[in-house]
């Protein structure tokens, strides 16, 4: 599998803010933890999640820079332009931890510090 690519096509998901599209790179019952938060479990409960996170910010646009594979797990990592409602930007590095069932996501942690994103 292709993960680099799988990545980049997720993230264009993302980037559309388009939750259920996102969702849909998981398994049915994926987890999902996106930085300090507690794990989403089950893809409806991505979607709600991470439709959740959309509604909060303005935009957002990834920049990936790599990705390593080893078995049914990928690493890869980058950096995250957030745009606020009130149109300013964050950008900060993102790394995440990937694990596949199947072509979709099983388990994925993105791991990014966006404490200076609804308090700048």
């Amino acid at each position: 599998m292709e993960h680099k690519r799988f990545f980049e096509e997720m993230f264009a998901h993302v980037d559309a803010l388009d939750a259920r599209g996102f969702s849909s790179f998981f398994t049915e019952g994926g987890v999902f933890r996106f930085g300090n938060n507690e794990p989403v479990a089950g893809r409806g409960r991505i979607e709600d999640f991470i439709a959740g996170f959309f509604s909060a910010i303005g935009g957002i646009s990834h920049q990936f820079q790599n990705c390593w594979t080893l078995e049914d797990r990928a690493f890869s990592n980058g950096l995250v332009t957030y745009v606020r409602k009130d149109g300013s930007k964050l950008t900060v590095p993102w790394a995440t931890i990937s694990r596949f069932e199947g072509g979709k996501l099983a388990e994925y942690s993105a791991y990014v510090d966006a404490s200076k994103l609804f308090n700048p």
